[in-house]
């Protein structure tokens, strides 16, 4: 009785060793035995390291699949040349971008200058050229493009406040006669320089102000002083320079060779000359 006891217990110890020992045996000699939690956690850390491989920028081509990863790369280099892309075309809010202009070029568009050259009066008498006198002067010149927030714009408009005197003395020892013109102007103009980020350009000036002449007739000692006032309109066209003196400073020459014209009431005087001054 005991020994059917023994063998109705045996068989199904066994069978139950087997089926525990299954798993066992299916894992390698050096590889521990892996739970059921443990897989599915290497699994989802192998999918979220994946996730993370595909994102990154310094991502390895992915070998099974090289299209894959040769389109990811040219996407990325497609949007990082589109950020530059949208700060070259002035989209600089949008991105918080800042133009850097006013540090680059702290200058303030301010120049003082001396100008001398020769005066042509308009000969009262209807002849090409009339009396050459000497002419001498000065000016200040200010850019006052530069408050309109436009590159295009910041060196090209400027104006100059403009004085010019012309006088000469002339005649006999019985008959002497003194004139003198003295010229004030405003005028604006327009530069187109040579070059984007040129320092040299051409220029086209209009504008106005007044002329005062002043003519004083010796007769035998005896003075007639005659003088009046005209309106005038000023136009004519130039060249224009500002020379960089240093490096390390902004001080610049700045320098101007021009054709200008005044025009009083029906006579049209003409100036030529150059100017030499410190711009700002």
């Amino acid at each position: 009785m005991k020994t059917a006891n023994l063998h109705s217990w045996l068989l199904p110890c066994l069978l139950g060793g087997l089926t525990l020992a299954a798993p066992t045996f299916a894992q390698d000699e050096d590889t521990p035995y892996t739970y059921p939690d443990e897989e599915e956690s290497e699994k989802k850390s192998s999918s979220r390291r994946r996730t993370q491989d595909e994102d990154s920028p310094y991502a390895y081509p992915d070998e099974e699949n090289p299209e894959r990863a040769q389109k990811r790369r040219r996407r990325q280099e497609e949007d990082t040349a589109e950020d530059f892309r949208r700060a070259a075309e002035g989209d600089e809010e949008e991105q918080g971008y800042e133009r850097m202009s006013r540090l680059d070029d702290p200058n303030t568009g301010v120049a003082f200058e001396v100008l001398g050259g020769a005066m042509f009066l308009s000969s009262p008498r209807g002849q090409l050229v009339g009396d050459l006198l000497p002419a001498v002067g000065g000016r200040f010149t200010w850019e006052y493009g530069r408050l309109l927030g436009s590159e295009a714009l910041r060196e090209a408009l400027w104006f100059d406040v403009r004085y010019t005197y012309a006088g000469q003395r002339e005649g006999t020892k019985l008959i002497v006669g003194d004139r003198q013109l003295h010229y004030a102007t405003i005028a604006p103009a327009y530069e187109l320089t040579f070059g984007e980020s040129s320092d040299y350009g051409a220029y086209a000036q209009v504008g106005g102000g007044f002329v005062y002449e002043r003519t004083t007739l010796e007769v035998g000692g005896k003075l007639t002083p005659l003088d009046g006032t005209q309106l005038l309109i000023q136009y004519g066209v130039g060249l224009r320079g500002r020379t960089k003196l240093s490096l390390e400073s902004n001080v610049r020459l700045a320098w101007r060779v021009e054709l200008m014209r005044f025009r009083r009431g029906y006579q049209d005087d003409t100036f030529v000359g150059a100017s030499l001054g410190t711009a700002f």
